[in-house]
């Protein structure tokens, strides 16, 4: 399972993904895997219009790179081992940026959290970015559920 001794682990800064950082490191320990934590921001959608007033797109994603740097950072920092961050940008769908991160670097396993119950309509449109990964991943994936959808059994 563990070749080249990396582990991947998307993050949104939800519980979810602390949930799936933690369980990485208790997966690489024994393993003497690195766990990579990676966030993706997203493309910035934005238009052109007389009636407001915007700062410009440039100042606006180095804004969101910091932010996004400053959580990352605040993420790694609140466990007991090393994990790399990793800051990176999508040209289109995140689970793809993920994935594509996975194969470069290359991983063995990615760690995602699963984010609850989504209605009907958004799974049909979109899916979630966990079952994306799944689908698309160069490696083995490990989806981990929200502690809601464990009920007892996730003590």
């Amino acid at each position: 399972m563990i070749q080249h001794g990396k582990i991947v682990v998307p993050t949104d800064f939800s519980e979810q993904a602390d949930e799936a950082l933690r369980r990485a490191g208790l997966l690489a320990a024994p393993l003497g895997a690195e766990v990579h934590l990676v966030h993706v921001l997203e493309p910035v959608a934005f238009f052109e219009t007389d009636l407001i007033s915007v700062q410009p797109i440039d100042k606006i994603i180095d804004a969101m790179r910091q932010g996004a740097g400053k959580r990352l950072a605040k993420q790694a920092d609140a466990v007991t081992f090393d994990v790399i961050t990793h800051l990176n940008e999508a040209v289109g769908d995140p689970s793809r940026a993920i994935c594509d991160f996975a194969g470069q670097l290359p991983a063995d396993l990615i760690i995602i959290g699963r984010h609850g119950h989504q209605g009907i309509i958004d799974h049909l449109l979109i899916g979630s970015t966990a079952e994306r990964v799944v689908r698309h991943a160069p490696c083995s994936v490990l989806v981990t559920m929200p502690h809601g959808l464990l009920g007892d059994a996730g003590n």
